[in-house]
């Protein structure tokens, strides 16, 4: 009982802090933006760029996201792997909570701790920026709030868990779940004291098999990341080295102006779904290929597509065109496994199509560049949308009934249509165009992306104080998340760098007896297996670090690497078991059984084997766009 009462009391007690930061947070968004695009202008226009806006905007960003962390916990919005614990029963997957949020809150007050004196350290120094000299100490001060505020709302839960488990009459075990976490927890410090000295081929199957039993247990892929990362440089060197990645890292990866391009693209889909754009691109799609046999089937691809084009989120762009085309496929008859597969198929579309939140990340992780990255995706994109096109021509060509026409349209009609596309088509262009035309950078694009949506929204009058707050909260919670996942991969980076496995593993690779093309279709076939079981995001963060060196060893273009990792591990999303945009399809059709979603999404899994095939055979398809730009 006073477990419950301890974690309600929490709760009123950091609820409301978390959210009045997350709040003002994510309002620093719109301040990013503005600061940036007047850069811009000022730059274009007087070839006076102003003084320090790269420092301002990583202070903000940092603020931001170390803002939201705690907020986006609440939220369950943090990242974990449940394909193992979801298949637990309620009491063991409850128990195994017990042990991975205790572990979870104390890496995160470690985190706290480290940080809050690393900002006694900056203040003492008098630390700040090359150019304008904001204060540092403040920023740390933030990282380290916003850490100890992280840990406590993990405890809330910690405690939540520990008070079900008494009720399941398994409180004994919990308690020795907790013990052995903290033992875990403690053991670089015991082994230090116990005088033993761990030979790093034991260290180094600790970070190897030991990432693998931590993800799937479901604890936040940022903190299985990061305890992995700095429990191995403990166990190396000695439980000084782990603490102090902790104290360094956190603000050394997220003060990044590269990475500011992610709440930026974020911000700008969040304006979008908010604003109705979604609704105008399906209507005209519809109005061009509607008349067609599975025309509406199309049209959701089409749509799905010029979407994806402004939003760079294949969940959002799922819900977003979810909830406009069922309805309408319903209206005229289509069969279940068709609408609802071609939604969910759809929505992967956004993954290839610039501007791609995961080829940013693919492009910082791999130092590649990522105006060629968004370059890389356009052709492979169209050709996304053309084969499955051409997958749902064979259905209704072999079933009719799955799929019938529309009303036809005149053409006048369809040149209509395009008007209510405008500002999708001229955000695209001025994105795009600014990127490769040398105007402006990738992350400048985003902010430019962000206020040209902002913009059109307001003269459409679809902006309202509600949408608007919702649209800076939604990028809030995103930034935070995505950021957790790039603090703990930049922490079990650090890791395997010591270690040098990466290297080792691809010497080992590269002196393999084997063609260097079957070493590549390996490695994409665990990208496929591995894009089963984890979403995209967490996967290209785990295994890129690892798989490019190897990649790069053996002289394949990593620019070609990047889109079929990502393609294939976007695969993912619509592959059973996890699933992810047939199981966000079948909560909005909640009368389609799961079974009629996942095979409604085959004829367009096939699709996407034929485009595998393609970029394999043709690497050209994704390289000569690029290659152009040079």
């Amino acid at each position: 009982m006073w477990l419950d009462t301890t974690a309600d009391r929490m709760s009123r007690a950091i609820v409301p802090v978390s959210r009045g930061l997350n709040s003002a947070g994510s309002t620093l968004a719109l301040a990013m933006v503005f600061f940036i695009t007047a850069n811009v202008l000022s730059r274009a226009l007087f070839r006076a760029p102003l003084l320090g806006v790269v420092e301002l905007e990583e202070v903000m960003l940092t603020l931001m996201v170390f803002a939201g962390m705690a907020f986006t916990q609440l939220e369950k919005q943090h990242i974990d792997i449940d394909f193992f614990t979801s298949r637990l029963t309620p009491a063991g997957r409850n128990l195994l909570a017990c042990a991975t949020l205790f572990l979870c809150t104390l890496l995160y007050g470690a985190l706290g701790w480290q940080s809050l004196d690393m900002g006694w350290t900056y203040y003492l120094k008098g630390m700040a920026t090359m150019q304008v000299r904001i204060p540092l100490w403040p920023v740390m001060l933030v990282i380290g709030a916003g850490f100890i505020l992280l840990a406590l709302a993990t405890l809330r839960d910690t405690l939540l868990a520990l008070s079900q488990a008494g009720k399941d009459g398994l409180g004994q075990w919990a308690g020795i779940a907790l013990a052995g976490t903290a033992l875990l927890a403690l053991s670089p410090w015991l082994v230090a004291w116990s005088g033993t000295e761990v030979d790093s081929f034991w260290v180094k199957l600790l970070g190897s098999v030991g990432l693998v039993v931590i993800l799937f247990t479901g604890m936040h892929i940022g903190a299985g990341l990061a305890f992995l990362g700095a429990l191995g440089m403990a166990l190396l060197y000695d439980p000084t080295a782990g603490l102090g990645l902790l104290k360094t890292t956190p603000f050394s990866s997220t003060a990044s102006y590269a990475l500011c391009v992610i709440p930026f693209f974020v911000l700008m889909g969040e304006v979008c779904f908010n604003s109705g754009i979604s609704e105008k691109l399906y209507r005209a799609a519809y109005t061009w290929v509607g008349h067609f046999k599975g025309g509406l089937a199309m049209a959701t691809i089409l749509a799905c597509g010029a979407f994806a084009a402004v939003s760079g989120s294949s969940l959002a762009t799922t819900a977003t065109l979810g909830a406009v085309a069922l309805p309408e496929m319903r209206r005229y008859g289509y069969d279940d496994a068709l609408s609802t597969g071609a939604i969910a198929a759809g929505g992967t579309v956004g993954i290839l199509i610039p501007p791609s939140v995961i080829f940013i990340i693919y492009g910082v992780l791999v130092e590649q560049s990522i105006g060629e990255l968004f370059a890389a995706g356009v052709v492979p994109g169209l050709l996304f949308l053309l084969y499955y096109c051409i997958a749902i021509a064979i259905w209704t060509k072999l079933n009719p009934q799955a799929g019938p026409p529309g009303p036809r349209t005149t053409f006048t009609q369809k040149i209509y249509s395009i008007r209510d596309t405008w500002e999708v088509l001229t955000l695209f262009v001025v994105v795009m165009g600014g990127i490769y035309g040398g105007v402006f950078t990738a992350t400048e694009a985003g902010a430019i992306g962000a206020v040209g949506a902002l913009i059109f929204a307001l003269l459409r009058r679809r902006v309202t104080r509600e949408n608007m707050f919702k649209s800076l909260l939604a990028t809030g919670r995103t930034t935070s998340m995505v950021f957790l996942v790039v603090i703990g991969t930049a922490i079990y980076g650090y890791f395997l760098t010591s270690t040098q496995l990466p290297m080792e593993l691809a010497e080992w690779v590269v002196n393999l007896p084997i063609p260097r093309a079957l070493i590549f279709l390996a490695v994409i076939a665990v990208y496929f297996v591995l894009g089963c079981l984890m979403g995209t995001l967490p996967l290209v963060f785990i295994t890129v670090p690892i798989f490019a060196p190897v990649m790069d060893t053996l002289g394949f273009d990593l620019i070609w690497f990047g889109v079929i990792v990502v393609f294939v591990a976007e695969i993912g999303l619509i592959t059973p078991p996890v699933g992810m945009n047939v199981f966000i399809m079948g909560g909005m059709a909640k009368d389609v059984p799961l079974a009629t979603v996942f095979r409604g999404v085959m004829p367009f899994l096939a699709a996407d084997v034929v485009l595998v095939i393609t970029l394999l055979i043709f690497p050209q398809v994704a390289l000569w766009l690029p290659q152009m730009l040079r």
